[in-house]
């Protein structure tokens, strides 16, 4: 059996390590009615050092319920998101240590 002797000092493969930190936050009213419009709040928060390109913002909507075209707002900002079944998606760049907030609104269908 071999044997290995020491100390050694050695050093291979230096990695420099990016903690990412995404802190998601989504809220609405809490009342629902049938036939009435409600509107989301989703706060994307980049709590880490290193900004964030191409995060593809998903939300899977209930079956009961209906995107309201043209609602859909980035920042303050109108949007168009991209729409797949039931499913709202839109690319966003947070800077390291900021926030965006997105709003859009459903109908409800029962």
């Amino acid at each position: 059996m071999a044997q290995c002797y020491g100390p050694f000092n050695f050093t291979s493969n230096q990695a420099q390590v990016e903690i990412i930190d995404l802190d998601i936050t989504k809220t609405t009213c809490p009342y629902a009615l049938k036939g009435r419009d409600i509107c989301y709040t989703v706060i994307v928060s980049n709590n880490s050092d290193v900004d964030m390109f191409g995060i593809l913002f998903s939300d899977e909507l209930d079956e009961n319920l209906t995107y309201v075209p043209g609602s859909f707002e980035v920042d303050g900002d109108p949007q168009t998101p991209m729409m797949f079944e039931n499913i709202i998606q839109y690319p966003l760049d947070v800077q390291a240590g900021g926030y965006m907030t997105i709003k859009f609104c459903v109908k409800i269908n029962i």
